[in-house]
């Protein structure tokens, strides 16, 4: 049984864990077979749920001293993601990251119960999609969108512990993870680009171009790598609000008023509904 497949299970039917490990080692692991063992188990209201679409629901983020967690949780309607009820079990996904981890959130019982009661009550799917904990002695920073459709973990570490609390510092936090929410970087810097990711890019650019000199088809390739680089990562990006200053030249102007050295050294980005950016770092 993989953690995979259970984790399929579950966002499928809503089922709490101990039912679907129960229901994919009576089926063998087949995944069709555990959705009707559910179902006989009187799961069937979950089981017609399975197939339909949890698009809506909230991104939220919090600092808890040198913490800093992002979940998202999902339902069908923005008017279910608006009550009391599915704002709780969002805080308690919270939660659920910060005292036991991310990987908690997907394989606790508490929110699988919890989830399921919720489903059951409103006659929604709901979905615990995803969550990430960032652990840091530096600064961390988050933002949220004012819809909760988006958030964003920033973390930045300085020479000295003091200067993560220079107001220099915490302005450019606050800046960066506004940063990474209105550009949507793929990662801080080009070095961190995946390399299957840059052949695929190298491809394009080489079959656009096509018929010309090799030399001068290099050239334009490496041209539009760094253009590509401006885009997705970070420390390349033009600033948001203004483009003529680069996002490293900000961090300098932040650094030298601290009086000490800041360094971006990871972030992650949720947006509802979307693949997560992962947490880059060196």
């Amino acid at each position: 049984m993989t953690l995979d497949l259970l984790k399929d299970l579950r966002e499928r039917t809503g089922a709490g864990i101990l039912d679907c490990r129960a229901a994919l080692k009576e089926s063998d692991n087949d995944l069709e077979k555990a959705l009707d063992f559910l179902r006989k188990k009187g799961l069937a209201s979950a089981a017609k749920r399975a197939g339909r679409d949890a698009k809506e629901g909230f991104v939220s983020a919090q600092i808890r001293g040198s913490k800093a967690a992002l979940v998202e949780v999902n339902c069908e309607t923005d008017f279910v993601a608006r009550t009391d009820d599915f704002k709780n079990l969002v805080n308690l996904a919270l939660d659920e990251a910060f005292t036991n981890g991310e990987a908690a959130v997907s394989t606790s019982q508490k929110l699988s119960d919890r989830v399921a009661e919720l489903s059951g009550k409103i006659g929604e799917k709901i979905l615990v999609r995803r969550a990430a904990l960032v652990e840091s002695k530096g600064g961390l920073f988050t933002y949220v969108h004012s819809n909760q459709k988006l958030g964003v973990i920033v973390e930045v570490a300085t020479g000295k512990p003091e200067s993560a609390k220079n107001p220099a510092v915490e302005e450019l936090g606050k800046t960066l993870a506004m940063q990474v929410a209105a550009s949507n970087a793929l990662c801080v810097r080009r070095q961190e680009v995946p390399g299957e990711k840059l052949e695929r890019e190298k491809a394009i650019y080489r079959e656009e171009v096509k018929g010309k000199p090799d030399n001068i088809l290099e050239k334009i390739v490496q041209g539009k790598l760094e253009k590509f680089y401006q885009t997705n990562c970070l420390l390349e990006q033009p600033y948001i609000k203004d483009d003529k200053q680069s996002v490293t030249q900000l961090i300098a102007e932040a650094a030298k008023k601290a009086g000490d050295t800041v360094e971006v050294k990871r972030f992650v980005r949720f947006q509802l509904g979307e693949t997560a950016t992962p947490a880059a770092q060196e």
